[in-house]
């Protein structure tokens, strides 16, 4: 699910016909919410200093008080590399400023304001989610990704589809959904990986096997019924830890 925007609005004489503009096109985009729309700066400023959410600033570059448009985005981008900064301004010559202190704006509205400007920015700002959204996910795909090597093979195991993994004459067979992979290794070594990929589905049942107990369907006096039906024996000194877990 993409993460929902907080759009805030800081302009002195404009912010609400601002809102009326960005408004409607953030609802029909589905990008968030409108938080803040303020004509003076302290409570934007207050915002900054406490906000953790990613979010969307349409700043007037030139506000009616001390402090001007620069100088709130100059400290958004202190605390924060990820949120949108939109200038608004009547005078195109403040451009450049926004190059000086490296910014990072993703765009520049020149007043009066104009729905389509509105529009391809807010879009712009869709499309730049949608990105990160594909990129976190692929992220967090690679988090469940177990590189092995066999031989001059190299195989990549989604552990999210690891059954079990059994140990027979020093060599490691990791059961999936998909089938077997066979490779040098001990059990010690996998569990270990295992772990430090916060894989906490996987227990020992036996000193030869380490079980997702995500994939059992049958716990035996004896034995393990994993779920292709493949059975797994369990000591006695395992037992109990495996009831537990199942119970929990």
């Amino acid at each position: 699910m993409r993460q929902l925007l907080n759009f805030i609005i800081c302009d002195d004489t404009h912010a609400q016909s601002i809102r009326d503009v960005v408004e409607p096109i953030i609802v029909e985009l589905n990008l968030g919410k409108i938080v803040m729309f303020e004509t003076k700066p302290d409570k934007v400023l207050d915002y900054i200093n406490n906000n953790t959410n990613t979010s969307v600033y349409f700043i007037d570059i030139e506000l009616d008080t001390t402090i001007n448009g620069i100088d709130i985005a100059r400290l958004i981008r202190d605390k924060d590399d990820s949120s949108y900064i939109v200038f608004i301004t009547a005078h195109q010559e403040f451009a450049f400023l926004t190059y000086k202190y490296r910014l990072q704006v993703i765009d520049y509205i020149v007043k009066p304001i104009r729905q389509e400007d509105i529009r391809d920015c807010l879009q712009e700002i869709h499309k730049s989610e949608e990105v990160k959204k594909i990129q976190r996910g692929l992220k967090n795909q690679e988090n469940y990704i177990l590189e092995v090597k066999s031989g001059w093979k190299k195989y990549r195991i989604d552990i999210r589809d690891i059954i079990y993994v059994e140990v027979t004459r020093n060599r490691i067979v990791i059961h999936t959904e998909r089938g077997q992979t066979s490779f040098l290794a001990t059990l010690k070594e996998i569990r270990d990986r295992l772990c430090c990929m916060d894989a906490d589905s996987f227990m020992v049942c036996h000193k030869s096997y380490l079980v997702n107990i995500k994939k059992i369907k049958l716990l035996d006096k004896t034995e393990l019924i994993m779920s292709n039906g493949e059975r797994c024996p369990i000591s006695r000194s395992y037992k109990r830890g495996i009831i537990d877990a199942l119970d929990s």
